[in-house]
């Protein structure tokens, strides 16, 4: 449930927002995370991008996944993983700010929302984190509070259905051959069924996201579609 504007106002009034990108104070909807300047500024995608890895639409064919197959049915990304966006990631996924959960899954659920598939989807699922690395490393698992949000604005379900069976090598210390053959037979799924929208924070070769997206099927999912952050 929305919290009422008097109260996003209230809240304003005591713990002021500001622009991620520049500081400067913020006045707009609850959702926004930059100044009018900066947004126009962000590495952004807008409009549809590509529908197979959810990429900026290219003229030709996507150079990002040209030649490639993946798993899943088609993607949407909120943005380019580079510049504001990337740091944006990174102050989510390593600097504790489990409150841009929030915006981040907004801008998401309005790609979800006017892709194709968006309305078919019967389930939420965030891609997993081992247990260790969660109580441990992390904290939190950033893919998991994104779904979670997603799912508040989509009005669908979440579901913990996938499980990381065996640890994995950080993706960012390999190389992209590496990165491909890293996460094969890592992730395990109950039985789960419809279409499955699969949620991560960045998608870079496809190699978790294409193994959670075949585990999900193994276990029952008809279609699995993949939402980002960062493309």
């Amino acid at each position: 449930m929305k919290s009422p504007a008097w109260a996003a106002g209230a809240l304003d009034l005591i713990f002021p927002r500001s622009c991620e990108r520049c500081g400067a104070r913020l006045g707009g909807p609850d959702g926004d995370m930059t100044c009018a300047d900066c947004a126009a500024h962000a590495e952004w995608i807008e409009g549809p991008g590509c529908p197979r890895c959810g990429a900026e639409p290219a003229p030709f064919r996507c150079p990002e996944c040209r030649g490639r197959r993946f798993p899943f049915r088609g993607a949407v990304a909120a943005g380019r993983y580079s510049g504001f966006v990337r740091d944006l990631i990174h102050k989510f996924k390593f600097g504790g700010r489990t409150d841009l959960a929030r915006p981040l899954a907004r801008r998401l659920a309005a790609k979800v929302a006017a892709a194709p598939w968006g309305s078919s989807v019967r389930t939420i699922v965030p891609v997993p984190m081992r247990r260790l690395k969660l109580l441990f490393e992390r904290g939190y698992n950033p893919a998991e509070l994104l779904a979670a949000r997603l799912a508040r604005e989509l009005g669908r379900p979440m579901s913990r259905r996938l499980a990381q069976v065996r640890p994995t090598p950080s993706q960012t210390s390999l190389s992209s051959e590496e990165r491909r053959k890293n996460p094969k037979g890592a992730y395990r799924s109950r039985r789960v069924g419809g279409a499955v929208l699969l949620v991560d924070d960045v998608l870079t070769t496809g190699a978790t996201a294409g193994e959670c997206a075949t585990a999900l099927m193994k276990a029952g999912a008809a279609v699995v579609y993949l939402a980002v952050v960062g493309r």
